[in-house]
């Protein structure tokens, strides 16, 4: 305990001057305090390309924070990348519908964003870690929802690639234990997610799975630990847990037709995947410059 307290200091402490070296801009895009975000953008004259850039924290605000992506829009902007980070919804009216509609629209608010900003709309990229990885997999696939869907948007923000860290990305498996989310997450965030029971909302959950709306058509990069990748039930994790039955994405998302650069990196602990100095981060940043071909 006392050395995941170090670490947490330690990665906040680096957050904050990894931070200092960008001005980030608050903005809001949407009436309710929690719809805001942080735009960055790097010195020039650009357009700039964008990265969205998804903090994880097991799908509810109270698990997760946009601080924790300050150090990755430090490094996007090092290479001459805007970001922009939002705050994920763990308000009332999260859940089905209303986080599907706050991811959309903040993801969208990049073209308002473009009419005063110097930002490229043909090079947005969305960056996600943990259920980040998730969300950013699900803003890939929102045209192939039913025009019916709750969830639906008119004219989704077209993506040119996504970068999935150390990601989960079956809604219907994020446990080891099964499959509600409450042993994993500490209360059962899948019903909320689909807006019911897997008896009442089935066809929920078929449009809250990225899995469900292959193929994207995008660059796709996928950077996760031996830990957790590859993946053939049942497998040690941490804590004396298992692995529930946890779908190959890569291979998955390559018999879609999808072309998927697969980073494995060795005994990465989930958090190496956002902070700096780490053999992840390395990781990271190197899918950083491919896909945004730099």
């Amino acid at each position: 305990m006392r050395n995941e307290f170090c670490i947490r200091v330690a990665f906040g402490l680096m957050a904050a001057v990894l931070a200092s070296a960008q001005t980030a801009q608050r903005i809001s895009y949407g009436a309710e305090g929690t719809s805001f975000g942080e735009l960055t953008v790097p010195p020039g004259t650009g357009p700039f390309p964008v990265a969205v850039l998804l903090h994880g924290g097991c799908w509810v605000s109270r698990a997760g924070d946009i601080s924790e992506m300050r150090p990755m829009a430090a490094m996007v902007a090092k290479h001459g990348i805007a970001a922009w980070k939002y705050r994920r919804v763990g308000h009332p009216g999260g859940g089905w519908p209303g986080t599907y509609h706050d991811l959309s629209f903040a993801t969208d608010f990049v073209r308002e964003l473009a009419k005063s900003h110097p930002l490229s709309l043909e090079r947005v990229v969305v960056i996600g870690h943990s259920s980040g990885g998730y969300f950013g997999a699900w803003l890939a696939g929102p045209s192939h929802l039913p025009a019916t869907s709750e969830i639906a948007t008119l004219s989704p923000l077209k993506l040119a690639g996504m970068i999935m860290l150390d990601a989960f990305l079956d809604p219907g498996v994020i446990d080891s234990r099964g499959t509600s989310g409450e042993y994993f997450c500490r209360e059962p965030i899948l019903d909320r997610l689909r807006g019911g029971t897997a008896e009442l909302a089935s066809e929920h959950l078929k449009q809250i799975s990225p899995l469900q709306l292959l193929p994207f058509g995008i660059a796709q990069e996928y950077v996760v630990s031996s830990k957790r990748y590859p993946v053939s039930p049942p497998r040690a994790l941490a804590d004396g847990r298992t692995t529930y039955a946890v779908a190959d994405y890569p291979a998955m998302a390559r018999s879609a037709g999808e072309k998927v650069s697969l980073r494995i990196v060795p005994d990465a602990g989930h958090m190496d995947f956002i902070t700096p100095g780490t053999q992840a981060w390395a990781a990271v940043e190197a899918a950083v410059v491919r896909i945004f071909g730099l």
